[in-house]
C-alpha cells in the first residue's frame, strides 16, 4: 500500500473555515464531494462517508464496516482526518 502524505495548513487565528480543511484533505486523499452537497458531504470509494452536521461543525463518519463515529464541533481537524483515512484503510 502506498504512503499517503497530506499537508494541512491550519487557518490563521480568527479565521473561520468551518470544516473546509477536513474536506480539502479528504478530497486530496481520493474522496469526492456529494452531488447535492459537495461542501458538506464527501464519499470514499470504499463506502465511507463523512459529513458536516450543522453550523457548530459537528460531523460524522459512516465507516464501510457499518460503524458510525460522531465528532463534536471542537474535535481537532487532524483527528477527524486521521479517523476518516483509517476507516478507508482497514488493517488485515
Amino acid at each position: 500500500m502506498p504512503d499517503l502524505r497530506l499537508i494541512i495548513t491550519p487557518p490563521e487565528p480568527g479565521d473561520w473555515h468551518g470544516r473546509l480543511d477536513v474536506l480539502e484533505a479528504l478530497e486530496a486523499a481520493g474522496w469526492t464531494g456529494d452531488e447535492d452537497m459537495p461542501l458538506s458531504i464527501v464519499r470514499h470509494p470504499s463506502g465511507a462517508v463523512w459529513a458536516v452536521a450543522n453550523e457548530s461543525d459537528d460531523s460524522g463518519l459512516d465507516c464501510p464496516n457499518g460503524a458510525v463515529i460522531e465528532f463534536p464541533g471542537n474535535t481537532p481537524s487532524l483527528v477527524i482526518i486521521a479517523a476518516c483515512l483509517a476507516a478507508t484503510h482497514p488493517t488485515p
